[in-house]
């Protein structure tokens, strides 16, 4: 079994991106996933994204498996590279859309950036406390059709010091945001900027970069600290997104997205996958 891929990232946010629109690995996605997302011992990303067949002119199906299997209601660094893929295969159009589980997410194409409408964001709870090593932590709970918490740290020193992995794996499976669990977010805002560290669950460590966390963590700071509609948020991996999010409106992500490589899995990682027919 032969099988041609892409590697991509944004924000050092890394995905395998397979075109499935002819369903051949539907019903095997989760699977799939886990043996190629493996860092070291295959291709190695933080998911897996597969485009399926729409049958609307300029809609396209995205389908998000994260590294340990999980399927992903959405996720907004790897829409912004499938976007960036189907642009370069000369499949996207002006008014391009992806469905996801949480919803279409409408595409637009400003030179290099890619801007994303993302589903309309629910501010859920604020200072939600989670008792850890002593000290009760506050979270804001913002759900994006992906849920998503975020704790706001003094400034970027306390920023580069938060326990993000040891609380974050904590705080992701806690009672208080069961049953599907949460990303776990830590801000800090300097300079009118947002600094984002990010937990991600599925991948189950902190993550280079994740769109949905970064407007998670505008929506919260326009409400906690009056900020503008048009917020710049910069990922652990040293690129920034941009968050506009004006009242009534849904929240629109903008920024890059980039190519690795292409090419082809080798058979034996696909023995025994019994993809659909």
């Amino acid at each position: 079994m032969s099988l041609a891929f892409t590697k991509m990232h944004a924000c050092g946010n890394d995905f395998i991106v397979i075109d499935d629109r002819a369903g051949r690995f539907a019903g095997a996605e989760t699977e799939l996933a886990r043996r190629l997302c493996r860092r070291r011992l295959a291709v190695g990303a933080d998911g897996l994204l597969l485009l399926r067949a729409s049958p609307a002119p300029d809609r396209f199906g995205m389908v998000f498996v994260n590294a340990d299997g999980l399927l992903g209601e959405m996720c907004g660094n790897g829409a912004r590279c499938l976007a960036a893929w189907l642009r370069r295969a000369g499949l996207a159009g002006a008014d391009s859309r992806l469905e996801t589980l949480a919803g279409a997410v409408p595409v637009r194409f400003d030179g290099a950036a890619i801007t994303l409408e993302l589903p309309p964001a629910r501010l859920l709870r604020s200072d939600v406390a989670i008792p850890w090593q002593g000290r009760d932590w506050l979270f804001d709970e913002v759900d994006l059709g992906v849920p998503h918490v975020v704790s706001f740290v003094a400034d970027r020193a306390a920023l580069r010091q938060a326990p993000v992995i040891a609380l974050g794996r904590h705080v992701r499976q806690h009672p208080q945001f069961a049953p599907r669990g949460c990303n776990v977010n830590f801000a800090a805002l300097e300079g009118g900027r947002l600094h984002l560290r990010t937990y991600e669950r599925g991948v189950e460590d902190e993550t280079l970069g994740c769109g949905t966390g970064a407007t998670a963590a505008v929506l919260a700071a326009q409400r906690r600290f009056g900020l503008p509609a048009k917020v710049e948020v910069v990922t652990c991996s040293g690129e920034s997104v941009w968050i506009e999010h004006a009242p009534d409106a849904p929240p629109q992500l903008s920024g890059g997205a980039h190519f690795v490589a292409d090419g082809r899995v080798a058979p034996d990682l696909l023995d025994g996958l019994e993809p659909a027919r």
